[in-house]
């Protein structure tokens, strides 16, 4: 029986210490704003912050900025602040207030129409932060002209000088890439070795599915806006750059064309883990998303998924529950149209107790390293 191998990118394929470095200095650099210096953050805030589902460094800067702006905020009276953060960074700043020796990211309920930062303003975390500036942290955090997070995580992300190029903005900071400084393989180079021969070779089809910003489909020549190539850069760390991909950015060119938000697309909606398995089984970018798009549209009209055998199975790698979620809802989806897909989720944890516990209590099987989970797949 044909295996499909879907691969989550960071956590999976690569140790995302790029973003995670990246997300510290972000913080920290917000903090110095509000007058905190040698701020750090513990990586069990983090952590726990995966373990919820929150899973994108998009999410979690703003989370994370608003809950030591609610910390701060919810003890010391303030003046109007200004609805931009680095003015009412600096207006914090102007206070002298005391660094909170407790904060945490408030509980809220994920949401599959929306991202996690735009699900906490919706369920109006954060009170004591003024309603302007509350808006302009918590939405659009995948917008870099709007998010002052994104903005300022990307430039340590992509190096000011990428940055610049990509965006055409200024750089706030000098920073090197800290996705070339920081990205290490998951994989050690014999177990690498064993998925590419199972790929190229035909034992299993593969493709990666991931939330980082990616080129636009492989079919655009000439895209319209900036499309920082991030995803494809952590598979040519690996020597991976031409296994078939399902990123933000692609998701995001069609989501655009076909006038949807595009977290409707990405996991854990069902659509990204079906685009994935199309373009996986041979079907272009362009053509693989657009199915998905027609499929979540109308899923019980008749559709041909061209390349998609009606009999497989379906395996899903993940070391948090976003995809599992998805590829779970997309197998269930294949199902109802008469497709026979036996699905298989497994968790790569790293040795991360926490998310071993996470992914254990959705009846996800978990390995700490590649080698043992390659065994279990007889690759």
């Amino acid at each position: 029986m044909n295996k499909l191998l879907l691969l989550d990118i960071d956590g999976v394929l690569v140790r995302p210490l790029g973003y995670r470095a990246a997300l510290r200095a972000s913080l920290a650099t917000i903090a110095q704003w509000m007058g905190f210096a040698d701020f750090s953050v513990e990586e069990q805030v983090i952590s726990s912050l995966e373990a919820r589902g929150i899973s994108s460094e998009f999410d979690m800067l703003p989370l994370l900025v608003g809950a030591l702006c609610e910390a701060v905020l919810s003890s010391t009276p303030t003046p109007e602040l200004s609805e931009d953060l680095t003015q009412a960074a600096e207006q914090i700043a102007a206070l002298h207030p005391s660094l909170p020796t407790h904060w945490s990211v408030a509980a809220f309920t994920l949401q599959e129409d929306c991202f996690p930062a735009e699900a906490a303003y919706r369920q109006g975390i954060y009170p004591s932060i003024p309603d302007p500036l509350r808006r302009s942290l918590l939405l659009h955090s995948r917008n870099v002209y709007r998010s002052t997070t994104t903005r300022l995580f990307q430039q340590f992300v992509l190096g000011s000088q990428r940055f610049r190029e990509v965006y055409g903005l200024p750089a706030q900071v000098q920073a090197p890439c800290y996705l070339q400084t920081y990205d290490q393989p998951l994989l050690e180079p014999s177990s690498l070795q064993r998925l590419e021969r199972a790929w190229r070779s035909g034992r299993i089809w593969a493709a990666a599915m991931t939330a980082r910003p990616s080129l636009p489909p492989r079919e655009v020549s000439a895209p319209d806006q900036p499309y920082p190539p991030e995803a494809e850069a952590a598979l040519e760390l690996l020597g991976l750059a031409d296994l078939p991909l399902i990123g933000l950015g692609k998701v995001e060119y069609v989501a655009r064309q076909a006038n949807l938000p595009v977290e409707k697309l990405l996991k854990p909606s069902p659509a990204q883990a079906l685009a994935a398995a199309l373009v996986a089984s041979g079907s272009s970018e362009i053509n693989a998303i657009q199915a998905a798009v027609a499929w979540l549209a109308n899923p019980t009209a008749i559709h041909r998924f061209n390349g998609l055998p009606k009999q497989f199975e379906l395996h899903v790698v993940e070391d948090t529950l976003g995809g599992i979620r998805s590829t779970r809802a997309a197998a269930e989806g294949l199902r109802q149209l008469g497709y026979r897909v036996d699905l298989y989720a497994w968790g790569l944890t790293d040795g991360n107790a926490l998310k071993r516990t996470t992914l254990e209590k959705e009846d996800v099987r978990c390995f700490d390293t590649w080698e043992a989970l390659l065994d279990q797949l007889d690759l």
